[in-house]
Parts: C-alpha cells; sequence; structure tokens
C-alpha cells in the first residue's frame, strides 16, 4: 500500500510539473521596428536633428574664426621674418594664446555640445519607451506571458517556442 501511494505520488507530482514546464508562455518582440514606426519617433528625431543642426551652426562659425585667426597668425609670421621690429615677441605670444584659448574653446563647446545632444535625445525618446514598455506589459499580462524578450537584444530566440507579439504590441499603440 505504501509502495502504491509513494507511485502515486510521484506520478502526480510530474504530471503537474510536466503540465507548469508547457504552460509557460514565452513571447519576443522586435523593439526597433516598433519605435522606428510610431509617429512619435519621426517627430522626436526631427526635434533632435535641429538641435544638433544649432551647435553644428555655431561649431562651423567657432571653426571659421579660429581658422581666420591661425591663417592672420602665419601671414604675421611672414612678415615678422622679413621684418622682426613690427612684430614683437610679446605680441606673437599674445596671438598664440589668444589662439590656444579658442581651440580649447571649441573643445568644450564640443563635449557640451554632445553632453546636451545625449540629455536631449533622452528627453525626446522617454516618453516613446514607457509608451512602448507599457503596451508590451499589456499585451504580456493580456496574454498569460511569463516573459519576453527582446529580440534586438538577446543573442537567440527559438521562435518555434516563443511567440511573436510585435504586431499585438503595434495594435495595442494603434499603429
Amino acid at each position: 500500500m505504501k509502495k502504491i501511494f509513494s507511485l502515486i505520488l510521484i506520478v502526480s507530482v510530474a504530471l503537474f510539473a510536466t503540465n507548469t514546464a508547457t504552460a509557460q508562455k514565452f513571447g519576443h518582440i522586435d523593439s526597433q521596428t516598433i519605435i522606428n514606426n510610431l509617429p512619435d519617433t519621426k517627430a522626436a528625431q526631427t526635434a533632435f536633428e535641429n538641435e544638433g543642426k544649432k551647435f553644428d551652426e555655431q561649431l562651423q562659425t567657432m571653426s571659421l574664426e579660429y581658422q581666420n585667426k591661425v591663417q592672420a597668425y602665419q601671414e604675421n609670421m611672414q612678415l615678422a621674418d622679413a621684418a622682426p621690429e613690427k612684430w614683437s615677441a610679446a605680441i606673437r605670444q599674445d596671438k598664440e594664446a589668444e589662439i590656444m584659448q579658442l581651440q580649447e574653446r571649441i573643445q568644450r563647446f564640443q563635449e557640451n555640445a554632445q553632453q546636451s545632444l545625449q540629455q536631449k535625445r533622452q528627453e525626446l525618446y522617454a516618453p516613446i519607451l514607457e509608451k512602448v514598455d507599457n503596451a508590451v506589459k499589456k499585451v504580456a499580462v493580456a496574454g498569460n506571458y511569463i516573459y519576453v524578450f527582446d529580440k534586438n537584444n538577446v543573442l537567440f530566440i527559438n521562435t518555434a517556442l516563443s511567440t511573436d507579439l510585435t504586431d499585438a504590441v503595434k495594435k495595442e499603440l494603434g499603429m
């Protein structure tokens, strides 16, 4: 009797474990496809590009100023070689310092512009990513999915065992 009870218990546990393992549902999405096709993304990209153009214009102006100062310095150095009394060492050092300061200013501007652009990108895309994240969660909960993977961030997905939820998420987003 004890052996029969043990056998029934083992079979029951094995059947329960098998049913539990097969009941797990896995899904995957293509976040890049979803994000790239959202109208909000196009607007964010345009705003980001416009911000970048402002920095590019300023950088071009600063670079032109730098080139002009270097060219003027080189021309004056040639004149100084012919007539040293017209361009003293103090003036030359002052002009070199001026050029170096401008070069440093350009470098600082580039670093600040890059930081500002990264912050702007994050600011513009955060609501989009949150919107997609909420849609994925809704679809996953409604479909009883345990895990939903982004196929762009996973080395391998066995599509035979995972459901592609990209279209369901697009539908949830009204696309």
